[in-house]
């Protein structure tokens, strides 16, 4: 190993729920060094357990070979993907969990992608051969098909269900089986020497890949050496020219220990020189502790005399004693090298994604986009007088979950949570509730609704109360006419002769303005309007500003009521992306819920069979409410959805009457 190089190798299983991801963490934590015979120390939360699957990230690790495993276990359900994401900061190698029973999966690809987008090195592990149904040669078919023929396999295995002993090591192409619990190398069998060696030529083919020298002597016709291929593993895959593929069972649990001798003998390591930086790759609440932080050192070294720089605020940030983290406990470290993940406790100025650095010196941050939540609900809290504490509450659980997105939306009053979906919810519900005391509910979600003119009318407002003593007295003769969409408010003054003095004329204005803000038809603001002041009268004891506001006004309701009102709903631009046979489905749907498609474009993947198509139109924000679960089932969880506001259009007229009926009663 390079002296400026890291013992610290990190690995981050990902995939697909249910692949067996945790359970394979697990299994490499009870090797020799591991948490042995420590179950739950990957998925430890309540909600998690309760669950039976991932909900979060969880870090723990082992020593192996004078090297340092860390095992980052994120989850694979489609609505607890937010940690994935945030774990790819802290990659050396991520390592896809395929469930050789059932093949690649929808989080596979959108996972694989994201990887493709910072360049991560990584690695696939075939798992439950244990399983009769499990299928290697249909697997290496379909992954490579999607994932192009970088991806190639390195082992193979012997057998499957009760029959599976081992793996046949291709590139040395020598049979490794497990044999009263220790390693036997034996010839490769006979009735697999044939599928061995084509699956061996698609290794030699993908390695070659990687080195100008051996792809031509390659193209020659000359099969290079053991020992030549095998010096270009390592620079494949850090490259990210190569992605092996390894198989096992975590069950038996054959596989699990040559995986990590390939992680040490073949995976990238961080460097230690240079300055000390460090990403924060999760941000969580211990109730006992206190603001827990997990941050990856990503250069140089880190001890409890480090000074940072946030670089998201610019804050600095004096960091505490470092601590190796193994699910939910923790222990001592003097020093935390390049490539460790440690825990801080009660580091209170940074959150999740946060890169640290030094003060001054110039830094790139590498943004780990995540998607977007998008599925919105509307909650208030159980107890009433409790909006303090559910906000600060709130503010929290954001800086641990950063898929989730909180909101208090101006025009509906309403304070809104945007989640995957809603089982992402739901945890979040939960989690509310157990670590902050916070019971919520939810309630409808109100759409921000607008109102317009149709037609121009005038109208004249009087305000006049006079009984003797100072009175009031304004009257004002306005016009009003729609503007079109996104125009706002136009007013304009054409009083002459002093009719309305010039000191009342932003009075009027100004009672015309609360006027639309209160609406006319149901309550909400009237928008694009061209407001003319045509004419009024004054006097000269009992005039004004509030009676010059009001006598604005009553011109504007009673302008309004003639020129006739239309309700004006939100637009939003909806992005979907999907495999091509299901085009149809998403713009049929799409069109169900009053949608206008603009048009399709072809995106290529990797793969022949990651080519996606991406929709995108048109769609009320009344029609999206529960869309992201719909789409999720109409797809089977292989699309992408981006929703956006866009504008506003007109409500069409047989559904009008019905919301402004609706929706004035609930406010009034």
């Amino acid at each position: 190993m390079s002296t400026n190089r890291s013992a610290y190798r990190t690995l981050l299983l990902m995939g697909h729920g249910g692949t067996g991801k945790t359970a394979l963490g697990e299994a490499l934590l009870e090797l020799e060094g591991g948490e042995r015979g420590r179950h739950g120390v990957l998925d430890h939360e309540v909600e998690e357990r309760e669950r039976g699957h991932s909900l979060s990230l969880a870090v723990a690790s082992l020593p192996w070979r004078e090297r340092v495993l860390t095992i980052v276990d994120t989850p694979g359900g489609a609505e607890a993907l937010g940690d994935a994401f945030a774990a790819l900061a802290a990659a050396d190698l991520a390592v896809f969990v395929v469930d050789a029973s059932v093949g690649v999966q929808a989080q596979h690809d959108e996972l694989w992608a994201a990887c493709d987008e910072l360049a991560i090195p990584r690695l696939l592990w075939l798992n439950k051969f244990d399983l009769p149904q499990a299928a290697y040669q249909r697997n290496i078919e379909a992954l490579r098909e999607r994932y192009g023929k970088a991806l190639a396999p390195v082992h193979m295995p012997i057998g499957v269900g009760d029959d599976f002993t081992g793996v046949i090591d291709l590139l040395r192409f020598v049979a490794v089986e497990r044999r009263d619990g220790q390693r036997v190398e034996v010839d490769v069998p006979d009735e697999r020497r044939e599928q061995a060696e084509r699956n061996r030529e698609l290794l030699v083919e993908a390695i070659v890949e990687n080195d100008d020298a051996l792809l031509e002597r390659y193209l020659e016709g000359e099969t290079p050496g053991t020992e030549e291929l095998a010096a270009t593993f390592a620079t494949g895959i850090a490259g990210c020219g190569f992605f092996p593929l390894l198989c096992g069972s975590v069950a038996t649990p054959i596989g699990v220990r040559w995986l990590a001798d390939f992680v040490v003998d073949e995976g990238p390591a961080p460097e230690m020189s240079g300055p000390a930086t460090a990403r924060v790759i999760k941000t969580h609440t211990d109730r006992y502790v206190g603001r827990v932080n997990l941050v990856r050192v990503a250069s140089g070294e880190l001890t409890a005399e480090t000074t940072l720089q946030v670089a998201r605020t610019g804050a600095t940030v004096r960091l505490n004693h470092p601590a190796r983290p193994k699910g939910a406990e923790q222990e001592p470290m003097k020093r935390a090298p390049a490539g460790a993940i440690v825990r801080y406790n009660k580091l209170e100025d940074v959150r999740t994604g946060d890169l640290l650095h030094p003060a001054g010196e110039p830094v790139d941050v590498v943004e780990v986009r995540a998607p977007r939540p998008q599925h919105r609900t509307a909650i208030v809290p159980a107890a009433p007088g409790s909006e303090d504490r559910l906000a600060m509450a709130l503010s929290r659980l954001a800086d641990e979950d950063a898929a989730l997105e909180v909101e208090h939306d101006p025009d509906t009053g309403q304070t809104v949570l945007s989640t995957y979906g809603p089982e992402h919810f739901a945890v979040s519900q939960a989690r509310l509730a157990r670590k902050f005391g916070i019971d919520i509910t939810e309630e409808p979600l109100r759409i921000a609704y607008r109102e317009t003119l149709r037609a121009t009318a005038r109208a004249v407002g009087k305000h006049v109360k006079q009984s003797g003593g100072h009175g009031q007295y304004g009257i004002a003769e306005i016009e009003v006419s729609p503007l079109p969409r996104g125009e706002g408010f136009r007013f304009s003054n054409e009083i002459v002769g002093g009719v309305i003095p010039r000191q009342y004329i932003p009075s009027v204005e100004k009672g015309i303005v609360e006027a639309m803000a209160r609406g006319v038809l149901a309550g909400y603001p009237v928008v694009d309007v061209a407001m003319r002041l045509l004419d009024g009268k004054h006097h000269s004891v009992d005039s004004s500003d509030m009676a010059f506001q009001a006598a604005g006004s009553l011109a504007f309701r009673a302008a309004a009521e003639k020129a006739g009102l239309a309700l004006l709903e939100p637009i939003m631009h909806v992005e979907v992306t999907v495999p091509g046979d299901l085009v149809g489905d998403v713009m049929g749907n799409l069109s169900a819920r009053r949608g206008r498609i603009q048009g399709s474009e072809q995106i290529p993947g990797p793969g022949p069979a990651l080519d996606r198509t991406r929709v995108h139109g048109f769609v009320p924000q009344a029609e999206l409410t529960t869309y992201v679960p719909e789409l999720r089932s109409l797809t089977r969880g292989t699309a992408r959805v981006d929703i956006v506001h866009d504008h506003y259009d007109f409500v069409p007229e047989h559904l009008g009457a019905g919301i402004a009926a609706r929706e004035g009663a609930a406010i009034g």
